[in-house]
């Protein structure tokens, strides 16, 4: 089951399974290995060999879990070979003790039904960890082509064209998740996609519903993408799945009977006995737990679905409701739900993703607050650690603020396969820019503003935040305090910068481009020499004090007063905050906007350019923003196969016209045509050769000791190019203008769009 719950509880719930999992993998060769040298064969060590049998069967692991991290998953093969050497030493080890060793027939028996269970379920988490590889996720995906709506059972179809409209909750949402999986599976490893492909179609379907369902479904695929990547979801919920969790039950039901009435216990202690017991009726109740979620869980739902041939089975459990009803049965048993103050949660809330997000304010930073904990850590030499801590923390984004950044992520997206007249937005527009394409297309009201951006992508988001946070510090609060649209385009700008801020200072790995850790580290420092008159006043003063003296420094020195080369990334960013601080106060609805549009392209570059690796990564820890607006480009098809390109239609038309048949006009009377007399061919006239100059008539005297060393250049002249004689212009033609490079120019480190 997906584990999208509070940053604190996945981190103490993958401490805990952490610890097991390498305990579990200590304590089985040891005690394989003892048992296997052993050459006691006395009735006490039949039973431990008994045991060895639940030790292989608990070595398989529950169903919620199979690999901690991306590496688990590759390496996937030396899991199935580590499994099949501790298979053939359980085997050796019961063949020894219970079989050599004259256990009897029912000791025999129970030990080989334990046996085969284990094995099953060890080999079945190997086969977990290889199928999650990114290796084999694309045949996999292929494999499960996407499944048609169906019109019964509340089918996706009726789902989504209620979710037009309507608010869906987290159960039907997450029914229409399964049927988007199969995208979200390719993505994982293959973002091409044929343009004629229906898949396409389907999955585009995700954009016509409202902004919060649209969330609600891209965040339940990502948690049936953590299923598929870190469960046993994909080999649990098959055939051969489904009838070992039906068998486990019913078989350690067999073992406990053939122990209890037909072994004979004389010569063994009450101890080993009870342990023996306490063995059967844990791995009984721990089995039959997993038989139940397997059943009540949704993949079951979509298992049934997309089993068409089984169309009885289809019939009898989905569509008169007793799946439904089993589903709630197996809920209510689940006490993880249960708080004490406040309602349950809902049965798939679980799924949902935090909404919080990591923040890193540069003009925060270079004047810190100093506290007692973080003196103490900087001591012992964790300020690194203590400070990604803190920045994790981040906060919960606002509802308005998701409303807005969602909403023109979807509309730009959109753009991209809309046949939409004008100027819109393509795919290579949002692959390979981060800002440019909104600056070009911004309002007539702002044609006279000269914005620039970084030739890296870092570089241009430590600008931008500079840029960003000095602008909206010395911007005229009355006026966005005033519009409530101006007001959200304000704080979500604000949110963003701090974000992608946050990426850059601490989670570099989710940022495509060079890594310019160096670049961040001595721009800090750059900030830090500002002096902003004591550390006496509160973290928003010396913020607006660090704005101010940035604004001033820049209208008189060149450098900012650093003296630094580096400089030029802070002088760039207070160039382009002065520059959003010229336009009029009656401009700031559509300045906010640019800039939040800005962002918005900032964070749809660095979702789409950012590697699934790290997307697969960032699943363990809970998800982020970058990974829901990743799975939304997916959607939309980052690269279409035999795509032709914005002007595809323009060329058609074209081609079109070329192919009309050309009209015939009317013939019009051909007049006689008259006969003009022959003109007689003038004599050429002997063309003069120019006489010679006198400076070329008289050969270059050479002197026989000298020697004439060829030019490296020939086509530079001795003389400087003044001394030659300049051709005389023409009168219609103007004086060339002085080249570009003669005018000063405004930004340091970036470049211009105009």
């Amino acid at each position: 089951m997906g584990q999208l719950l509070n940053v604190w509880e996945i981190r103490a719930a993958v401490a805990r399974q952490w610890v097991a999992y390498q305990f579990s993998s200590w304590v089985a060769p040891y005690a394989l290995s003892n048992l296997s040298l052993c050459g006691d064969t006395s009735r006490r060590q039949q039973l431990v060999a008994f045991w060895a049998t639940f030790l292989l069967h608990h070595l398989g692991g529950p169903d919620n879990i199979s690999a901690l991290s991306r590496e688990d998953n590759e390496l996937s093969r030396r899991e199935l070979l580590t499994a099949v050497s501790r298979i053939g030493g359980a085997s050796y080890v019961l063949y020894k003790h219970v079989y050599l060793g004259g256990g009897g027939k029912a000791l025999i028996r129970a030990s080989i039904i334990i046996f085969v269970l284990g094995a099953a379920k060890y080999v079945e988490r190997a086969m977990a960890l290889w199928r999650a590889d990114f290796r084999n996720l694309r045949s996999s995906s292929k494999k499960k082509q996407a499944t048609r709506f169906f019109t019964v059972c509340a089918g996706s179809e009726s789902l989504i064209r209620m979710g037009i409209d309507y608010e869906m909750d987290d159960e039907d949402a997450l029914m229409v998740a399964h049927d988007m999986l199969p995208f979200c599976m390719r993505a994982m490893a293959d973002s091409s996609v044929d343009t004629e492909s229906p898949d396409l179609v389907t999955s585009r379907k995700i954009f016509t519903l409202r902004w919060e369902n649209m969330c609600n479904v891209v965040e339940m695929e990502l948690s049936l993408m953590y299923d598929v990547l870190y469960t046993k979801a994909t080999v649990v919920h098959t055939s051969t799945g489904y009838g070992i969790r039906v068998a486990s039950p019913l078989a350690i039901g067999a073992a406990t009977v053939l122990f209890g009435w037909y072994y004979n216990k004389e010569g063994q202690s009450i101890a080993d006995v009870i342990i023996t017991y306490s063995l059967l009726l844990a791995t009984l109740l721990l089995d039959t737990r997993w038989l139940l979620r397997a059943l009540g869980s949704t993949w079951t739902h979509a298992f049934l679905q997309a089993s068409r041939p089984r169309r009885w089975l289809h019939h009898a459990v989905l569509c008169s409701g007793r799946w439904r009803r089993l589903r709630y049965f197996v809920v209510s048993l689940d006490l993880g739900r249960l708080r004490l103050t406040a309602c349950p949660r809902r049965p798939s809330s679980y799924r949902r993703w935090s909404g919080k997000v990591g923040k890193y304010n540069l003009l925060q930073e270079c004047t810190p607050k100093t506290s007692a904990c973080g003196i103490t850590v900087k001591k012992i030499g964790l300020e690194d650690v203590w400070k990604k801590y803190q920045h994790s923390k981040g906060s919960k984004l606002s509802q308005d603020v998701k409303q807005v950044v969602f909403t023109r992520v979807s509309e730009v997206l959109t753009e991209t396969y809309e046949k939409a007249k004008g100027v819109r937005y393509t795919m290579k527009d949002i692959t390979t820019s981060w800002g440019q394409v909104t600056v070009k297309r911004r309002h007539e009201k702002l044609e006279k503003i000269r914005l620039a951006f970084g030739h890296e992508f870092q570089e241009d988001i430590l600008v931008w935040h500079i840029a960003t946070q000095v602008f909206l510090i010395r911007s005229h609060q009355s006026q966005i305090s005033h519009d409530k649209n101006v007001a959200t385009h304000a704080k979500a700008s604000k949110e963003l910068s701090e974000y992608l801020m946050f990426l850059v200072a601490m989670r570099p790995s989710m940022l495509p481009g060079l890594p310019l850790r160096s670049l961040y580290e001595e721009t800090l420092k750059c900030l830090q020499e500002v002096d902003t008159g004591g550390s006496n006043s509160s973290s928003a003063t010396r913020e607006e004090k660090v704005a101010e003296i940035l604004v001033n420094r820049k209208k008189y020195d060149y450098n900012l007063g650093f003296g630094r080369d580096i400089a030029g990334i802070v002088y760039d960013g207070a160039n382009i905050a002065i520059e959003l601080l010229t336009v009029d106060e009656l401009k700031m609805p559509e300045l906010l906007e640019l800039v939040f549009n800005v962002w918005v392209d900032k964070l749809l570059y660095a979702a789409t350019k950012c590697s699934p690796e790290s997307h697969a990564k960032q699943l363990s820890r809970g998800g982020d923003l970058t990974t829901i607006v990743w799975i939304m480009a997916q959607h939309a098809g980052p690269f279409r196969i035999g795509h032709w390109g914005p002007d595809a239609d323009d060329g058609d038309e074209m081609q079109q016209e070329k192919t009309k048949p050309e009209e015939k006009k009317p013939e019009e009377k051909k007049k006689p045509e008259e006969k003009k007399p022959e003109k007689k061919p003038e004599p050429k006239k002997k063309e003069k050769k120019p006489e010679p100059r006198e400076e070329e008539k008289k050969p270059e005297e050479k002197k026989p000791d000298e020697k004439m060393e060829p030019k490296a250049y020939p086509w530079v002249p001795d003389r400087p190019p003044a001394a030659l004689p300049t051709p005389p212009m023409p009168e219609d033609t103007e004086p060339p203008k002085p080249p570009r490079r003669d005018r000063r120019r405004k930004y340091a480190t970036l470049y211009p769009v105009d």
